[in-house]
C-alpha cells in the first residue's frame, strides 16, 4: 500500500518489555540536521530509516516481533469469528491460537494484560490503534483517527461485544458486531465483513514487513512480481557482484489452495476464507570456463551449493525491491548478519536516497554493528535497547544524550556503551 508510514509503536507487559515503551520514527522538531534522511507526511515529519542496537538478550528481536504479534492477532481474530477448529488445525496456521507471551520474571505481571498501541499515517491521515489481552480475551480496543481533528472510531472496555461502540466509519458494522467473540479483536473483523475503513487500516498493518536476516534465508514474499522477468533480471545484475559465474535465474511460484471455510451459513453473501500455501522454487545457470572463455553453462542447486550469503542477499532483495517500489515499512533484524559491511551501508542508502526510494519507505533495522552509524545520521535514528537486573527491556533515544556540539560521532557513541548499550564482559 502507497503512502503508508509507521509513526509509534508502544508495547506494554510483553516478552522482555515488562512496562511500557515507546518507539517512534517521528523526528525531534528542533534538530534540523540532516533533513534529507527525512520526510513530510499528514502533519508529521519521519525518519527514512531507525536503527535500534543493544547487547545480546537486550530486546531488540522482541522489538521486532511486537509487530508480527499484532499481525497474528489480526489474522486470528477473523478465524475466531468462524468459529471453526477445521482451519486452526491445519499446520499453516499452528501458533495463531497461543498465549501472548507475557514478562515472565515477575509475579506482578502475571495477572496484567498485554497491551499494544500502533500509529499508522496513510494517505495523510493519522489512525491510532490500541487493545489490550488477558488470558486470550481481549480487554479493551481504540481506534482513533486524526485529520485536522480527532474521532473516536472504536471504543471497547470489556471482551462482551455488547460493549463495543462503533462511530463515523465504522458505524455501519453495529448490527453485525454479534460475530465478534471474546477472543476477537473488532477491527479485523470489521475489515472481513467488508468495512472499507477497517480493511484499509488492518491491510496497512499487515503489509508492514518484518525479517530477520539471522535465518538461513528469507521465507519467499507471497508475490508473483517480486519475481518478474524485469526483477529477476536486477536480481541478477546485484548477484554478479557476490557470483560472476551467475547469467539466469528462473523461479517457480506456485500458489496451493489448501483450505476454504464459509464465514457463517446465513451469511446470504456467501463470503469465505481462503487459505493458501506459496512454493518457490530457485533453480541458477552458472557459466563454464575453458582457457578463460565463456564455452558453456551449467546448472546449481542454488540453496544447496550458494554462499549463505548470497541466497541470504536474493532472498532479502524482493523485500527490499516491493517496499522501495510502492512505500511502506521493511523491518529486518540484524541486517548485517551474514552480509558485508558495505553491503548493509548500500542497502541503508537506498532508504536514505530520494531516487532509489520515491515513495518515502521507512527501514527499521536492529544491528550490533556501531560502523553502520559512520555517516550522516540524525540523533533521532538511534535507539538503544537494554535491560536492567530484573530483566525487564527498556528503550533510549540517542536525542536524549545533552551535547553542547550540534553533531556527535554516533558511532562512538555506540562503541563507548551510550545508555547501557553494552554488555558488561562476559569471560573475566
Amino acid at each position: 500500500m502507497n503512502n503508508v508510514a509507521l509513526k509509534s509503536l508502544s508495547v506494554e507487559n510483553f516478552a522482555s518489555f515488562a512496562d511500557r515503551v515507546t518507539f517512534t520514527t517521528e523526528v525531534d522538531s528542533s534538530k534540523k540536521e540532516y533533513l534529507e534522511n527525512t520526510f513530510e507526511r499528514g502533519d508529521s515529519r519521519f525518519n527514512k530509516v531507525s536503527f535500534l542496537y543493544g547487547a545480546n538478550g537486550s530486546g531488540k528481536t522482541f522489538f521486532c516481533k511486537i509487530i508480527r504479534e499484532i499481525q497474528r492477532l489480526l489474522n486470528f481474530s477473523p478465524l475466531i469469528a468462524m468459529n471453526d477448529t477445521q482451519i486452526l488445525s491445519l499446520p499453516q496456521f499452528k501458533g495463531f491460537n497461543v498465549p501472548i507471551n507475557a514478562f515472565a520474571f515477575d509475579t506482578e505481571y502475571q495477572e496484567k494484560p498485554t497491551k499494544f498501541e500502533i500509529e499508522i499515517v496513510v494517505e495523510e491521515v493519522t489512525y491510532h490503534y490500541d487493545f489490550s489481552i488477558l488470558n486470550k480475551k481481549i480487554q479493551s480496543e481504540c481506534l482513533t483517527k486524526r485529520y485536522r481533528r480527532t474521532e473516536k472510531l472504536i471504543e471497547r472496555v470489556s471482551p462482551a461485544f455488547k460493549d463495543i461502540m462503533l462511530r463515523s466509519d465504522l458505524r455501519d458494522f453495529e448490527n453485525t458486531k454479534q460475530v465478534v467473540k471474546e477472543e476477537a479483536l473488532c477491527l479485523p473483523v470489521a475489515a472481513l465483513l467488508n468495512n472499507s475503513l477497517a480493511s484499509k487500516i488492518v491491510s496497512a498493518i499487515k503489509e508492514i514487513q518484518v525479517v530477520s536476516m539471522t535465518a538461513a534465508r528469507l521465507n519467499p514474499t507471497k508475490s508473483k512480481a517480486s519475481f518478474s522477468d524485469e526483477r529477476l533480471g536486477k536480481y541478477i545484475n546485484i548477484l554478479k557482484k557476490a557470483d560472476p559465474t551467475i547469467r539466469d535465474i528462473r523461479v517457480s511460484f506456485e500458489e496451493e489452495e489448501i483450505a476454504r471455510q464459509r464465514i457463517e451459513d446465513d451469511d446470504f453473501e456467501n463470503r469465505e476464507i481462503i487459505a493458501t500455501k506459496t512454493r518457490v522454487g530457485v533453480d541458477t545457470k552458472h557459466a563454464v570456463f575453458e582457457n578463460g572463455k565463456e564455452t558453456s553453462s551449467t546448472p546449481i542447486t542454488f540453496f544447496a551449493d550458494e554462499s549463505l550469503g548470497t541466497v541470504k542477499l536474493f532472498t532479502a532483495l524482493p523485500y527490499l525491491y516491493n517496499i522501495l517500489e510502492s512505500g511502506g515499512v521493511l523491518v529486518i533484524d540484524e541486517l548485517e548478519n551474514g552480509l558485508h559491511l558495505s553491503l548493509a551501508k548500500e542497502i541503508i542508502g537506498l532508504f536514505t536516497n530520494e531516487e532509489s526510494n520515491p515513495n518515502n519507505a521507512q527501514l527499521i533495522c536492529t544491528s550490533h554493528q556501531p560502523l553502520l552509524l559512520d555517516g550522516t545520521y540524525r540523533r533521532d535514528q538511534v535507539w538503544i535497547a537494554c535491560k536492567d537486573f530484573c530483566g525487564k527491556s527498556i528503550l533510549h533515544r540517542m536525542n536524549e544524550i545533552r551535547s553542547s556540539r550540534a553533531k556527535i560521532n554516533l558511532a562512538n557513541k555506540i562503541i563507548e556503551g551510550a545508555f547501557g548499550c553494552n554488555p558488561e564482559r562476559f569471560f573475566d
